[in-house]
């Protein structure tokens, strides 16, 4: 299943990802075929189990397929090591989890600064401070996560995944682990703060997919359905 963009900013070609064992092996994509355009919002959805956790983390070069290629930024993942995949996300790409994955031990700011400062990049604390503001947490840059609501936490992980400014953002159920009012919040600011970024998200949410400007269905570990929205 093919978008035909002209320039596509993420591009799968017979994807496969199978899970193996002494005894068996599990295939949990079968052959996934999809080309993603730059500034595109586009929606994975499909039920719980149906691997689309496993087909973002394979997009975001978090793992590697088992055969077939991921094609992210005119980077083929499956020829690049882990430190190289590591540099093109470090340059590129913008991930927020559902569980937010902040480190307790640091502050907001000190979690957002993270990847500013693991990859050398200019400025940390002014860059960080500034996406801080942007998501409406200048208030709370040195408290620690333990004392921030669940919003706020997702709110810092998303300043986090934008400070880089990545040319692509994976979403994997964002709002998964919020309350309906914060995650409407969130929501909005995730679409709000995309800008010129490409929006990847999963998601159960069918009124959030139908944001997004393009939806595809996981199931039975392909993809099977292309629905632009708008």
């Amino acid at each position: 299943m093919t978008h035909n963009p002209t320039n596509p900013i993420l591009r799968l070609h017979n994807v496969h990802y199978e899970v193996s064992s002494a005894a068996s092996s599990l295939a949990i994509l079968k052959g996934c075929e999809l080309e993603v355009e730059p500034q595109q919002s586009l929606a994975i959805v499909g039920r719980s189990g149906s691997g689309k956790s496993t087909l973002l983390a394979l997009m975001a070069g978090l793992d590697t397929a088992t055969r077939g290629d991921v094609q992210l930024l005119s980077h083929n993942l499956s020829q690049l090591n882990e430190d190289q995949r590591a540099q093109v996300r470090a340059q590129s790409v913008g991930f927020v989890f559902q569980n937010f994955q902040l480190m307790s031990g640091l502050t907001a700011l000190e979690n957002v600064m993270m990847p500013l400062e693991l990859f050398n990049l200019d400025q940390p604390k002014q860059r960080a401070e500034a996406a801080l503001e942007s998501v409406g947490l200048s208030h709370r840059l040195h408290h620690r996560p333990q004392s921030l609501s669940g919003g706020e936490q997702q709110r810092v992980a998303i300043a986090r995944a934008l400070v880089t400014q990545p040319k692509i953002l994976f979403a994997d159920e964002p709002t998964g682990n919020l309350d309906e009012t914060t995650a409407n919040q969130v929501q909005d600011l995730l679409f709000q703060l995309q800008d010129h970024t490409t929006l990847i998200l999963v998601t159960h949410d069918v009124d959030y997919a139908a944001r997004c400007q393009r939806q595809v269905r996981l199931e039975h570990g392909q993809l099977i359905e292309d629905t632009v929205c708008r």
